[in-house]
């Protein structure tokens, strides 16, 4: 068994302008780096033994300056990156809304089968994830690891525990920039949600 504490990495100049990253390799921008050293001394308390990263440039800021003010190591998990959003990384969702009529309704309707064109399902991110956790069991027995990994990951991953169905109607329950605790042993269970948050008083806007 391992424990698991998972967090989004900090943010990028995409997610202020609000494009879709997917597997877009975008680095932190300065208020990211900002977010990630607060993160860091709001996680340092916590008895986390290592920190495991996904392999984008974003993740992998994130989890060294953690590292850094919480004094464990890091390594790096290609499993662990964000959902490929194929022909729509770098685009805005009200401009394929305008210029794709229905296409982002289209696919929100499809829950779990949601697939952009030319990327990754939803199915296919929790089935990598999966056998990323697993790999993770074998490593690191009974360690407590925190996850830098991406929002769609995140949601994939407790919306399965959860059995959610990704449907149009289901009300959100994962709040921003927060810690969620899970336990892996052959599967996901939930240990709590959105338990730590780095608030807007911490430089989130």
């Amino acid at each position: 068994m391992i424990r698991l504490g998972l967090i989004r990495h900090a943010r990028t100049p995409w997610n202020l302008e609000k494009r879709i990253q997917g597997s877009s390799d975008i680095p932190l921008s300065p208020e990211g780096k900002e977010e990630a050293v607060r993160w860091g001394e709001i996680l340092k308390p916590e008895p986390f033994d290592l920190i495991l990263s996904s392999p984008l440039i974003r993740a992998g800021e994130t989890a060294l300056i953690l590292s850094d003010k919480m004094g464990i190591p890091v390594f790096r998990e290609p499993d662990l990156r964000e959902q490929d959003f194929g022909d729509w990384e770098g685009r805005k969702i009200n401009d394929i809304r305008k210029s794709d009529p229905g296409a982002v309704e289209f696919q929100e309707s499809r829950g779990w089968g949601f697939r952009p064109p030319g990327g990754e399902s939803r199915t296919g991110v929790l089935e990598r994830v999966k056998t990323a956790f697993e790999r993770a069991a074998k490593i690191y027995e009974n360690q407590y690891i925190l996850v830098v990994t991406h929002q769609s990951v995140i949601k994939t991953v407790i919306y399965d525990a959860l059995k959610r169905t990704f449907g149009p109607g289901e009300l959100p329950i994962l709040k921003d920039y927060c810690l969620h605790d899970l336990t892996w042993e052959g599967n996901i269970r939930i240990q709590r949600i959105n338990r730590l948050r780095l608030t807007p008083g911490d430089g989130i806007s």
